[in-house]
Parts: structure tokens; sequence; C-alpha cells
């Protein structure tokens, strides 16, 4: 009986120790995928940022595209917000197949997708553009001097609820006609 002591200190060492390690372990995949996660969420900042950056340099409104002057009627003469979008007569959409280095005004980018792989894996893009109200910046249906990109990303490999479905990503940026 006098070694059975030092037999049960010995087991419930190892036991209190496969506790510490399992916890360990635990700690160290939550980091990893946390770690990860961030990682990819730079990577969908990053890409919204590079269409949005790339909406910002391009005209308003396809009126003002190549125009010696401002639209006579501001914003009656811009594109209506069933027009927005490439121009069905351009380079812009031939062939149904939308080229986003092909666009020449701001709201060109309504209906753009596009499925981008870089060494995280791959993104899916879609950009929608619409008109906003000047009070409130909600959408309106009528023309204003204010009109908003929303930049969608999704990727298989962010699924922050474990629902299965990937989690859409929203970036927005909201573009005024005076401030060209």
């Amino acid at each position: 009986m006098i070694g059975y002591g030092e037999v049960f200190q010995t087991i419930g060492a190892m036991v209190i120790f496969s506790l510490i390690l399992l916890s360990a372990t635990s700690m160290i995949q939550r980091n990893t995928y946390m770690q990860v996660e961030g990682e990819l969420e730079e990577e969908v900042i990053a890409l919204a940022q590079d269409v949005i950056e790339e909406a910002r340099t391009q005209e308003f409104d396809e009126v003002s595209v190549e125009a010696t002057a401002p639209p006579a009627d501001i914003p009656g003469n811009f594109a209506t917000s069933s027009d927005l979008g490439p121009e069905a007569n351009d380079d812009e959409n031939s062939d149904n197949d939308i080229k986003r280095h092909e666009f020449d005004d701001f709201d060109d980018y309504n209906g753009w997708e596009d499925t981008i792989t870089t060494e995280q894996g791959e993104f899916n893009i879609r950009a929608e553009v619409f008109y906003v109200d000047e009070t409130d910046f909600d959408s309106t249906g009528t023309q204003t001097t204010f009109k908003k990109l929303r930049v969608h990303i999704t990727s298989k490999f962010l699924n922050r609820n474990n629902s299965g479905n990937p989690t859409n990503y929203k970036l927005e940026f909201i573009r005024n006609y005076y401030a060209d």
C-alpha cells in the first residue's frame, strides 16, 4: 500500500497535465482561426477598396463623359435609375460580358460581378450603384446629385456563424456630382 500513493499522485498529475494541454490546444486553435479570418477580412477590404478607388476616378455620369460643359439640367440629364449600369451600345457591355477596365462613368459598376482569385482564395464580388436621397442617403428612385456604390464580397472561407452560408461583406461609397 505504500507504493500506491505515488502511483495515484502520478495518475493525478497526468490527468491535470492532460486537461491543461487540452485547454492550451483549444486556445491555439481558436487563435489560429482568428488570425486566418483576420487575414481574409483584410483581403476583402483591399479588394473592395480597389473597386471603390477605381470607380472614384470615373466621371459621375455618362452625360459628363468627354463633355466640354456641365449638363444643362442637373440632375435631370443624368441616367435614370433604370439605366444605371454599362451602356448597352458601348464596348462596356458587348456580348453580355461586362468588362470593368472599359467603364467610363461611376454608374457603370452597377450589376458588375466577378470572381477574383488571390493567395487567400476565391472572392465573389458584386457591385451595385443607385441614387441616394441628399438628406438621409437612403436609396431613392429619382435622379439626384448623389450616387452610392455598394460592393458586396463573399468567400466560402468566411463563414462567421457556421451556418454554411458565406458572410456577405458590404463596403459603400457615396459620390457627389459637385465633389469631383
